[in-house]
């Protein structure tokens, strides 16, 4: 495949600037980052001169003007809607970072923009590409673990009062920790497992830090699936980053897998499973081997934004539909939601799309 997709990127700072764009430019065969845009006309310059890229301003409507076929967006949430409607209009492919949006009637309006003007669309869920997580979705779809028990996903950080910080400003976000994090780790175990997930409840609370908005800096949220199996989620803003595991478990009737450090945006981590060859009867004295056989995994990371470029320059030059799909994007949405309101009403909450 000679030919090759053409991108711009809509808030080269932040992530764009740390991740996107450094393995962009290692790893996309298929694409070609030919413009940056950010607010700020300085970062935009300066992270346009530190990876070589041609062109650089200021506005979208000055991007979106530019010879591109596929725009990267890495703003925050609630403008989302409002860019992937102008770069529908422009006629450009879209991948958008996550969440897709804040309401489902902002996706409903993304939704129709990208439809009417018949342009692809990605969602930014990288975390989909680290190859445990892989792994891990390979494993439980080859029936070893037997009925799917439980899954937990974690991902956690140390993320302090900094002055003039979106994320901590509700008004921009919309929310802390879960909608930070929690959207991976709440996607990650549905694309495990091949299952949505239908009730949620939980607690969430601001205990440490001392941000000028109402956002959660701890978040422990239940689930219900949809094949039965139960589900934890856990993201904090108040642990050290040195103690933070970020681990990942699926357990069955069969056996479990547990990861460490999958979860992240790093494309390493640790993971082993232990699966039970036999069925085994009950043992009342309920002694526990901590020794058991285990198989571990050793592989080599790839990095998790790059894969994500690509895949999505190989969908445009391809002509085929992307991997996370805009339904994947208002499910998503429409989870976040229904946590934030079983949290604040004390109660279980159904999930409706």
């Amino acid at each position: 495949m000679a030919e090759k997709i053409k991108w711009g990127v809509i808030g080269c700072g932040g992530i764009a600037a740390r991740r996107t764009i450094p393995e962009f430019k290692k790893m996309c065969t298929h694409g070609e980052l030919v413009a940056v845009m950010d607010i700020n006309p300085e970062t935009a310059a300066k992270v346009a001169a530190q990876f070589e890229i041609p062109h650089y301003c200021a506005t979208e409507q000055e991007l979106l003007q530019h010879d591109i076929s596929a725009v990267y967006i890495a703003t925050p949430q609630n403008v989302h809607c409002a860019q992937v409607v102008r770069a529908a209009e422009a006629g450009k492919h879209i991948l958008c970072e996550k969440p897709m949006a804040i309401t489902l009637v902002e996706v409903k309006i993304m939704e129709k923009a990208i439809r009417k003007n018949g342009v692809k669309f990605m969602l930014g869920f990288c975390m989909r590409n680290n190859v445990y997580n892989k792994k891990a979705r390979e494993i439980v779809h080859s029936g070893v673990l037997g009925q799917i028990i439980m899954g937990r996903a974690e991902l956690t950080g140390w993320y302090p009062l900094i002055v003039g910080a979106w994320r901590q400003d509700i008004s921009i976000s919309h929310g802390g920790a879960l909608i930070d994090m929690g959207t991976h780790c709440l996607d990650l175990l549905e694309w495990i497992m091949n299952a949505k997930i239908t009730e949620v409840g939980g607690f969430q609370d601001l205990m440490t830090h001392k941000y000028p908005t109402p956002i959660e800096d701890a978040s422990t949220i239940v689930l219900r699936f949809s094949n039965g199996a139960h589900g934890i989620v856990d993201n904090y803003f108040n642990l050290p980053d040195a103690t933070a595991q970020n681990i990942l478990e699926l357990h069955g009737t069969r056996g479990s897998i547990i990861g460490q450090g999958t979860i992240g945006q790093d494309s390493t981590g640790k993971m082993f499973s232990i699966i039970q060859k036999k069925e085994v009867g009950y043992d009342a004295n309920q002694i526990r081997n901590i020794e058991v056989p285990k198989e571990e995994y050793v592989f080599e990371g790839i990095g998790l934004y790059g894969q994500m470029l690509d895949i999505f320059s190989s969908c445009i030059l391809e002509d085929k539909e992307s991997p996370i799909t805009l339904e994947d994007g208002r499910h998503s949405v429409a989870v976040v939601n229904a946590i934030y309101k079983a949290v604040k009403e004390k109660k279980i909450v159904k999930v409706k799309d």
